[in-house]
């Protein structure tokens, strides 16, 4: 049982769940345009200068064209021309200064941006906006905390000398105190892929290196861009039906030799022509998945448990799909398939600049298929939606005649589970007398969570 384990069912849900209370304004996604948030970073949109000038250092713009204004007006910027009154072309930062005669220590400047921005094939024009504030009573400077010449403010290190303000990944953060620079989720100390954004840090061959920046991903001295099987070691790069894909990883070979073509084999990599299948599972016996025990079963119960939960309610408020911004849901017995206790989802809005929220999950006696659970899971998302998500205290849990504790320590990223882990303490003869640590080490073809196996010192509770 010290070998990797895999998830065989669906944890999708969970992933989806993490991220869905502000799925509409935490949005991640590479390929769309950055939001109001993401683009006014030095300083946020509301921010008070000190005195009677300021700069707005924008972020996730720097390879664009941008048309502005600073007076309210309407920018417009569509083929190259910018429109709009006295909008000019943008190229780092934004100077706002009060008129001569302007008075007031809080002076309206209201910044709109227009831009286009293309995803795929399509081309948009997007607008942004933000107000500032400027003192115009006074004519002081702007605090440097860290006196490398840039205002606090536009700093995008305040706490660092840097005074050339690099930040490769235009995220705002500058690269002295970004220690993920590819916005993965991983730290760069310990992400295989520290330029390249692979949350899920798969490493096909073992090397250290990601998938996401590995030239050649399997170690067969052939580049991904001309391997015929990139994440299948093959230096000679047969293909035995030149159909470009190569015989190592062409479904339509038999890889294990046992007669049975690989697209209808259900075991395509271990030898067994007879294809027996005693569970009907779809998995043939020579390569089934042994049934777990012990712990294992503990725990693996435990997430069908979770996930079952998580189903019910999204069926029941959201037709199954997956819901987006605030909410509150609460399920018991009368108004669900629940056989005893409840369970509650919340999310709730803690501020809007920057965006974070507040996610708690609370299940009180709630029984299914004779399996309970009782307990608390809660967690804060950013503007990413990037966060923990923490049991305060283990859950309670009891199934199949198995009982003991769960806690879970899981990291989120983009809204996904990606890194963390789950300790189970099983408190009955059958399992292990001490802790296992279940911890997620990535994902597997069918894009379901692994996890490691330790066994802890850790005394009960």
């Amino acid at each position: 049982m010290n070998q990797m384990l895999s998830r065989r069912v669906d944890f999708g849900r969970l992933c989806r769940y993490a991220a869905l209370l502000l799925v509409s304004i935490l949005t991640a996604a590479c390929d769309k345009p950055p939001t109001n948030e993401q683009i006014f970073v030095n300083p946020p949109a509301n921010t008070q200068f000190e005195s009677n000038t300021g700069a707005v250092v924008l972020s996730k713009l720097s390879s664009k064209t941008v048309c502005y204004t600073a007076d309210g007006t309407s920018p417009s910027y569509d083929g190259g021309n910018c429109t709009g009154g006295s909008t000019q072309t943008y190229q780092h930062s934004i100077q706002l200064g009060c008129e001569a005669g302007e008075q007031g220590a809080s002076v309206l400047r209201e910044i709109r941006l227009s831009f286009e921005w293309q995803s795929g094939s399509t081309t948009t024009q997007e607008n942004r906006d933000a107000l500032f504030f400027l003192n115009c009573d006074s004519v002081g400077t702007e605090t440097d905390s860290d006196g490398d010449g840039v205002a606090d403010l536009n700093d995008n290190c305040p706490g660092d000398i840097n005074p050339g303000q690099e930040d490769e990944d235009d995220d705002g953060v500058g690269d002295l105190c970004d220690f993920d620079m590819d916005n993965d989720g991983v730290s760069d100390d310990l992400d295989n892929c520290p330029v390249v954004a692979n949350s899920d840090q798969a490493d096909a061959d073992g090397d250290g290196i990601g998938n996401e920046c590995d030239n050649d991903a399997d170690n067969d001295g052939v580049q991904n861009t001309d391997d015929n099987c990139p994440f299948a070691p093959n230096p000679n790069q047969e293909d035995g039906d030149n159909d470009g894909v190569g015989d190592v990883c062409d479904s339509l070979f038999d890889t294990d030799g046992d007669g049975v073509a690989d697209d209808v084999d259900n075991c395509p990599t271990i030898p067994n022509s007879d294809q027996a299948d005693s569970d009907n599972d779809g998995l043939g016996d020579a390569c089934d998945v042994v049934e777990l025990a012990g712990t294992d079963k503990f725990f693996y119960d435990y997430l069908d448990l979770l996930d079952r939960l998580l189903e019910i309610m999204q069926c029941k408020y959201n037709n199954c799909n997956a819901p987006d911004g605030t909410f509150n849901w609460s399920i018991d017995t009368s108004n669900s398939e629940l056989e005893a206790g409840s369970v509650n989802w919340k999310a709730t809005v803690n501020s809007f600049f920057p965006p974070t929220a507040k996610m708690t999950f609370t299940s009180n006696g709630a029984t299914l298929d004779s399996c309970i659970g009782t307990g608390s899971a809660s967690g804060i998302l950013n503007t990413s939606a990037t966060g923990p998500l923490n049991t305060g205290a283990p859950i309670n849990f009891e199934c199949d005649g198995l009982n003991g504790y769960i806690a879970m320590r899981l990291n989120l990223t983009g809204g996904k589970v990606t890194g963390g882990y789950y300790d189970a303490y099983c408190l009955e003869l059958d399992c292990d007398a001490t802790a296992i640590r279940f911890r997620i080490i990535g994902k597997d073809a069918n894009d379901e969570l692994v996890y490691s196996r330790e066994v802890l010192s850790t005394i009960l509770p």
